[in-house]
């Protein structure tokens, strides 16, 4: 039966021009970087995967740092290179110039085959910029060219408020959103008129506050200024990412735009969700952002099989991201605790549970939420310390993945904060 839904939604999700069928990972600050993209490609059931978004003036600072005149080929490679060991103070902040370098020099061909680079700004001329320099470091650093590059028109966070990007600046101008569009396509197309690749070119963006008639309109004008396929979160601004997904608008969207591929967004926990919108809406196909974060298998249909050995608990999940966090180290341990905060969330911090306290100290639970976020906690040996401390206290020993299962009976609060010292690089 399983198989047959599987079937029916991969069908139904045909691509459209070139763009790649199934669930797409989205954009999310400190959540999507190579580490969590490798996992949900060969995990998850990912087909196409997004960059943490990257502020235009950033990506255009690292350019002009690499890339300076005065900068022959040897030295544009020590460059890219000294941004690899990031200074990290001792809130786990970096940089945001820095940090930006090193999300943009973490990649590999088969990354950039499926990577979507998502940028935020305001001012056509810098998104323009920041579009040519996105291109530039790509060819330059790996040879290859990014799937594609988006502009984030949703983000509903204060600091887009603050900096009036994202929902701010559609809901401010919607004729300088256009023109920012515009600005990035001329960017793409000057680029790659002396490559042999294009990169995609695309928006992400909320239902309005004027309804679905005005989302459509807008939908239009940012197609008619150079987008190639279209991206909708089902919530308005002020839901942020509360409440249930607007599928109705979502449908409604999809229909008015036969010849632009649309992707949506909000809500989506597991596979049956994803067939279950696919066939609510008729959508190109479906993003995905907490569902990645809280458990990535939910999207890979045989873990329905009681046989299956792919993870099912919290410590295989977190263990199986550690994995990739170490052959791809992230920016920062602030990463590596997000993603560790997802997936242990519904356990360590259960709200269904009338019983629990998260003010109790008492409670193993409530020490180890607490434990996890604290800054001494950098390494991945540490963190794979913190599962085997999950498994202790819990008492729950089934299916303990053999990376962790030495440190099990031996492990205390004291020995993982320890481990740290003997760690010779921070993440």
């Amino acid at each position: 039966m399983q198989q047959s839904i599987r079937q029916a939604f991969m069908t139904k999700l045909q691509p459209k021009m070139r763009f790649p069928k199934g669930v797409y990972l989205s954009p999310m600050v400190r959540g999507s970087e190579l580490a969590m993209r490798e996992l949900a490609r060969k995990h998850g059931n990912a087909s196409l995967a997004y960059s943490p978004m990257l502020r235009d003036h950033d990506v255009i600072s690292v350019h002009q740092l690499i890339f300076s005149k005065d900068n022959n080929e040897p030295e544009q490679q020590h460059r890219f290179q000294s941004f690899k060991e990031l200074k990290i103070d001792k809130a786990g902040r970096t940089d945001s110039v820095e940090e930006t370098a090193y999300l943009l020099h973490e990649t590999s061909s088969t990354d950039t085959s499926n990577l979507v680079v998502q940028l935020c700004g305001s001012s056509p001329q810098s998104l323009g910029e920041a579009t040519s320099a996105v291109l530039d470091i790509y060819h330059k650093n790996s040879a290859t060219l990014p799937f594609g590059i988006d502009l984030n028109l949703g983000c509903p966070q204060e600091c887009a408020k603050r900096e009036g990007f994202g929902a701010f600046l559609v809901e401010k101008d919607i004729n300088a959103t256009i023109s920012c569009i515009g600005s990035m396509r001329q960017a793409i197309d000057v680029y790659c008129s002396r490559v042999t690749t294009k990169p995609t070119l695309s928006a992400k963006i909320r239902v309005l506050d004027g309804g679905v008639d005005d989302t459509i309109v807008f939908a239009k004008k940012l197609k008619s200024a150079g987008i190639d396929f279209l991206a909708v979160h089902c919530r308005r601004r002020q839901e942020k990412h509360k409440g249930e997904p607007d599928w109705d608008a979502g449908r409604e969207i999809v229909a008015a735009l036969p010849d632009l591929p649309v992707v949506l967004n909000g809500g989506i926990s597991c596979f049956n969700d994803v067939t279950l919108v696919t066939e609510r809406t008729n959508c190109h196909g479906v993003m995905v952002a907490t569902g990645y974060l809280s458990n990535h298998q939910a999207f890979n249909s045989t873990i329905q099989s009681e046989t299956s050995t792919e993870p099912k608990s919290a410590v295989e999940l977190a263990s199986q991201y550690l994995d990739f966090a170490e052959i791809y180290p992230p920016p920062s341990y602030l990463y590596i605790q997000k993603h560790l905060r997802w997936i242990f969330r519904s356990s360590l911090q259960p709200e269904n549970d009338p019983s629990f306290n998260a003010t109790d100290w008492k409670d193993w639970r409530v020490k180890m939420w607490s434990f996890l976020v604290r800054p001494y906690l950098r390494s991945v040996e540490q963190f794979r310390g913190f599962l085997a401390l999950y498994v202790q206290q819990s008492g729950n020993e089934d299916r303990v993945p053999d990376t962790i299962l030495r440190l099990v009976s031996d492990v205390t609060f004291g020995s993982v904060k320890k481990a740290g010292k003997r760690t010779a690089r921070e993440m």
